[in-house]
């Protein structure tokens, strides 16, 4: 296998919440921790929001990335800016994921597309994103680029033009928006492995419930729906890609959950579907 037999805990996964709540997770920051690490993972993300929740309540850096690195918490990547492309006046997310990420040693951040289709053009999307890549490489850090079908980030090829020519931009590649996208798993397999710098992997039933922006919002636990996600890493192990899975399940039932149910829950089927790998490559 070319992907590592270890597993990352995406922040919506274990908040507690849906994304967007205030405040942005009702687990403490150091029970996340505990019951994450406890559970098996080895590596977290971390919102930007939640981060500065933390800080605001007198959570230093230096203890949060004691915290991480006492519980073996060696991947951890900052959650999610979806407005810097407009310019100064979302400037602020951007300066408080960034020192987010130096604070806890994190060496990426998460990003999407225009999710409110403002009609920016692919120019100015182009120039901003490689100004958000420039800003970004001041602190030695990657941005990664996530491909969402309700964005004007929609495909691959969409994804790979902003990307281009751009040392430290990757791609963020989650199934649920492969699947639900229909991109074919043949044309993940073509991508540049060294390009793809989170993987993400949940699961989802048959019917769409109303519109894709609806339906991302009741995911499920890896191996209780439909997705082939068997057929999802391995084309990802095809394309080289060499990151850990990210286990991101974003539903309301699951945000019920207590926390230690919620990171066993999500870490089962995960657990399988790398031991199932780990068999089929040898």
């Amino acid at each position: 296998m070319t992907i590592p037999h270890t597993l990352v805990c995406s922040s919506h996964t274990i908040s507690g919440t849906l994304p967007g709540a205030d405040p942005p997770a009702r687990h403490s920051f150091s029970d996340r921790v505990r019951a994450a690490a406890q559970a098996g993972y080895t590596g977290m993300c971390l919102h930007y929001r939640d981060y500065q929740t933390q800080r605001l309540a007198g959570f230093s850096d230096n203890r949060m990335a004691a915290l991480l690195r006492d519980h073996g918490m060696r991947t951890l990547s900052i959650e999610f800016l979806t407005d810097w492309y407009l310019g100064p006046a979302a400037r602020e997310a951007e300066v408080t994921a960034c020192k987010a990420a130096c604070g806890l040693g994190a060496d990426t951040i998460h990003a999407g597309g225009d999710f409110q289709q403002t009609g920016i053009s692919p120019e100015q999307m182009k120039t901003r994103f490689a100004a958000l890549c420039k800003r970004a490489q001041q602190h030695s850090l990657n941005i990664a680029l996530e491909v969402v079908p309700f964005s004007n980030v929609a495909s691959l090829e969409a994804a790979m033009v902003l990307i281009d020519g751009i040392d430290n931009a990757g791609l963020v590649i989650d199934c649920w928006h492969m699947f639900r996208q229909g991109i074919a798993l043949e044309d993940l397999a073509q991508l540049p492995g060294e390009r793809i710098l989170s993987i993400q992997i949940n699961d989802a039933r048959e019917a769409i419930r109303d519109t894709l922006e609806q339906d991302t919002l009741h995911r499920l636990p890896c191996g209780e729906g439909v997705f082939d996600l068997d057929g999802f890493v391995a084309a990802m192990e095809s394309a080289g890609a060499s990151v850990p899975l990210s286990v991101e399940i974003i539903s309301p039932e699951f945000a019920e959950l207590e926390l230690d149910e919620a990171c066993t829950v999500s870490i089962h089927g995960a657990q399988a579907l790398l031991a199932r790998r780990q068999v089929a490559t040898g």
